[in-house]
Formats: C-alpha cells, sequence, structure tokens
C-alpha cells in the first residue's frame, strides 16, 4: 500500500551527507539552546533515511534490545498480520528529541555521555526540527488472528514492533559538549538533569544535516497488540515525574484523542493545568492566559480502537520559579482590580438607587394637590383574588421548572399591580428564575409607573438593569 504512495521508492542513504556536513558543525552551530538529559520521547533516529520503508512497519523488537534502530529488528512468523497505511503529515512544525543507536551515533559522530557513576551509557543525543509531510503506520486488520498467532508461536511474536515512520523535511542536530561535569546531588534546570547525581554541561546543538525534501528519518516502536499493557514505550518521565532545582517539572496528559495533534494540544492544556497548581493559583487566576513553561520531552502513542485510530500523548514541560513568580505576582494583580472594579460597582448601584428613591419621593411630592396626600385606594378584589390564586399555584409546587409552569397558567387574564408582582417574583430563588417569572408578568401589571417597586426584586446589578429594559 505504502508503495503505491511513494513515486520513487528505490533506497536512497543520507549517512554519507550526514558524515560531510558533521565536518561543518561549527559553522553551522545552532546555539543558546540548553542541553537536556532528561530522557527523550519514543522516537528513534533511523539508520538510513529513505522514501520507501514501508518494508520496516511490522518487525518485532528483539525482548531486551535498547540500543535500537530498523536493522536490528526482525521480520518473523506473526509479522505477515500487520499491514501499513499512509497519512499526510499536514506540515505541522515539531521540534523533537530522538534515541540513536551506538551504530547511528558513530557514523555522524554522537557523543557518549557519561552518567553520574562514571559508566558509558545509551543515552546520546539527537534532535530534529522538522515540518511533517506524511508518516507509515502500522495497522492489524485482523486483532484477533494477530493475538492468535502470537499466542500460539510466542517466538515468532516479541513485546514491541516497529510501528510508525515519520516523513518530513528539516534538520538534524545533536549535542557537542564542550566540557562536561559530574554532580553528585541536585539537579540542573539548565540542563535538566535531575536526582541524586547527574551532568552539569557546557553544549551547543549542532547541525549534523539537512534534509529539505520529504524523506523518512525516524521510527517508533509500538507495544504488541495482544499483550497491551504489558510494555511501555514511553519514558520513565511519563509516570515519575523528575524533580529540578530552579523550578519544577510537571507533565501533561491526553488521551483517546482522533488526532496525534489533538492529543498533543490537549496534553499541553493539562501541563498548564498542572502548572497552575504547582504554582498554587486557580485554573482562572490569569484569565485564561498559560502560565509560561518549556516542553522539553513528548511520548505520543497511537492505538487501535476498533476501526479507528486514537492517540495518547504525554509531555514533560519544565516551569522555571522565575515563571511562578510572575504568574503569582500576575494574579494577584487581577485580583485586586477586580476587587476594586466590584467596589465601584458597588458604588454606582448604591448611587442609582438612592436617585432612583429620590426621584420617587420628588414625583409623590408634585402629584399631592394638598399638603396631605390622599391614601391609596385599595387594591380592586378581583386584583387581589387573581394574587391569592397564583401564589397558592406557585407555592404548590417545589423545582423552579414547576413553578414557572404553575405560574404561566395560573396568570392567564389577572391583574396585578407592581407590588402584587414583587410579591409573586420573590417566591423565587435564583435570578433566573425571578427574571422568567417578570417576563411573564409584565403585561399583567396595571401600575407600570411603579415599576421601580418591582426592580426592587433583583438584587445584581446586572439583572437590575435587565429587569428595568423591560418596563413597559
Amino acid at each position: 500500500m505504502a508503495a503505491a504512495l511513494v513515486k520513487t521508492p528505490m533506497r536512497q542513504s543520507f549517512l554519507p551527507l550526514l558524515l560531510v556536513l558533521a565536518g561543518c558543525a561549527t559553522k553551522n552551530g545552532i546555539a543558546g539552546q540548553s542541553a537536556s538529559l532528561v530522557s527523550s520521547s519514543s522516537l528513534y533516529l533511523r539508520n538510513t533515511f529513505d522514501t520507501d520503508p514501508s518494508t520496516y512497519v511490522g518487525r518485532f523488537v528483539p525482548a531486551g534490545v535498547t540500543d535500537l534502530d530498523e536493522s536490528n529488528t526482525l521480520i518473523l512468523a506473526c509479522s505477515k498480520h500487520i499491514t501499513t497505511r499512509f497519512i499526510d503529515g499536514g506540515g505541522v512544525s515539531f521540534a523533537e528529541d530522538l534515541s540513536v543507536s551506538t551504530q547511528v551515533a558513530a557514523r555522524i559522530g554522537i557523543p557518549v555521555i557519561v552518567d553520574a557513576s562514571a559508566s558509558h551509557q545509551s543515552s546520546r543525543k539527537a534532535r530534529a526540527e522538522y515540518r511533517l509531510t506524511g508518516k507509515i503506520v502500522a495497522e492489524i486488520p485482523d486483532p484477533e488472528a494477530f493475538a492468535a498467532c502470537c499466542k500460539a508461536q510466542p517466538d515468532q511474536c516479541t513485546d514491541r514492533f516497529i510501528g510508525e515512520f515519520i516523513q518530513g523535511t528539516g534538520s538534524l542536530l545533536h549535542e557537542a559538549n564542550q566540557e562536561t561535569r559530574v554532580d553528585v546531588s541536585g539537579a540542573n534546570p539548565s540542563s535538566g538533569v535531575n536526582g541524586g547525581g547527574g551532568v552539569g554541561r557546557a553544549a551547543d546543538w549542532k547541525r549534523v544535516a539537512e534534509f529539505p525534501d520529504p524523506v523518512y528519518f525516524a521510527f517508533k516502536i509500538n507495544p504488541t497488540a495482544y499483550a497491551q499493557g504489558a510494555v511501555d514505550t514511553c519514558p520513565k518521565w511519563a509516570t515519575e515525574v523528575p524533580t529540578a532545582e530552579g523550578g519544577v517539572y510537571v507533565v501533561g496528559r491526553s488521551d483517546n484523542a482522533r488526532s496525534e495533534q489533538r492529543a498533543r494540544n490537549n496534553a499541553l492544556g493539562n501541563a498548564n493545568g498542572m502548572a497552575m497548581q504547582s504554582a498554587g493559583l486557580a485554573w482562572d487566576s490569569l484569565g485564561g492566559a498559560p502560565i509560561s513553561m518549556r516542553a522539553e520531552s513528548w511520548c505520543v502513542t497511537p492505538s487501535k480502537v476498533r476501526r479507528s485510530t486514537r492517540y495518547a500523548a504525554r509531555v514533560l514541560a519544565f516551569v522555571a520559579n522565575e515563571s511562578i513568580a510572575e504568574a503569582k505576582k500576575t494574579a494577584e494583580a487581577r485580583a485586586v482590580a477586580e476587587r476594586e472594579d466590584a467596589r465601584l460597582a458597588t458604588e454606582r448601584e448604591d448611587a442609582h438607587l438612592a436617585a432612583e428613591r429620590e426621584a420617587a419621593r420628588r414625583e409623590a411630592a408634585n402629584s399631592s394637590p394638598s399638603p396631605s396626600p390622599a391614601p391609596s385606594p385599595s387594591p380592586a378584589p378581583a386584583m387581589t383574588s387573581d394574587l391569592g390564586r397564583i401564589v397558592a399555584a406557585v407555592e404548590a409546587e417545589s423545582f423552579s421548572a414547576e413553578m414557572l409552569s404553575a405560574l404561566t397558567v395560573a396568570s392567564k387574564g389577572a391583574r396585578l399591580g407592581a407590588a402584587e408582582a414583587k410579591q409573586v417574583i420573590d417566591l423565587f430563588s435564583f435570578g433566573g428564575d425571578k427574571m422568567d417569572a417578570l417576563k411573564i408578568l409584565r403585561d399583567k401589571i396595571t401600575d407600570p409607573q411603579n415599576w421601580s417597586v418591582v426592580v426592587d426584586s433583583f438584587m445584581s446589578m446586572s439583572d437590575r438593569e435587565a429587569a428595568r429594559k423591560l418596563a413597559p
């Protein structure tokens, strides 16, 4: 299937190009980027770059192998149950760390890093800055047949296999170290070394190669379907969050996403929430703005769910103490501003209410022909009867929706004064329900000149303003 999608299936080795450009590393150096010894994502640098790696998809990784490239994987009997599919990459840009095998590292000059015990480990580092143009992914059309094959012939099926090849255009870089110092404890936030021992280093990222045309330069491994959960293809940091001086690490998580990009976006959002918690801030303390953090490593794993592919993503992000302090400062400034806004709003509302009361007093005084105002006429008997019927119907119900329905029915043909309408509205507890009740009674109020009485049923300034706008 992949061959039909690739116009030039002839393999093209790019390793000679890597060796040539390695001699130009100083000229093409990428300086000013902090180095990281945090375990990399589940991406592996290929032994050979080419335009058709489909023959490697479905090859199994021998048990216990960690120094991995596609050349030391195996075609076993159960590989026949694994097919391929091409997915367009959409041109999304990424910068990701890659694991590099001893063989590939020796060819392109990537050094071995010494750990805190001064022993040589397979912690060679490379970074790809690339634009994703596509990928070939493994599919298992018949999971039951695949599981049966693996269980019946356990020597023809291991716990991992090559499940994805990444195609793109971009650059390959590696860490070129000028000096290395072994620390016995603590953590260096600029290098990302944490725990009881680590390496303090001054390092530059050096450009090793560029691939301007789309090639497959990296691959991922998948857990074998029948043993799902028996092997974790993500690094250790995905389950054990490392510690750091000068800040904190957080791990953002996303599961069951319909696309890889959505999984990454959701994981970043989750990491931001974790960072806010680490800073002791509520999720909305910054008004929806994210806290400043640096994504250091990714692990994205696909899984088959019925007939579709879903994605899980994990991102390791570092939040500096300076970023936490700045976020707290911003949150406090926002809180002070919100309190001041609330105080000013209360003052404006109080002033408005005072003006309304004064206007009502003056209007009453001006409308009286004699010094002693005549007493207000008593409500008409029919009006009192309407009020009693409505109150009884509303109070007979327990929930807001039923109370509003009862009000709609009982108030048909009724006529109420503003004060009586206020009595009915006050039977409701919540502002939204009160507003709905007012809308039902609006055209039944016989003395709209007393609308301010109805407005007094509402507490918040926004509700009171809305009630004023409903005046006939």
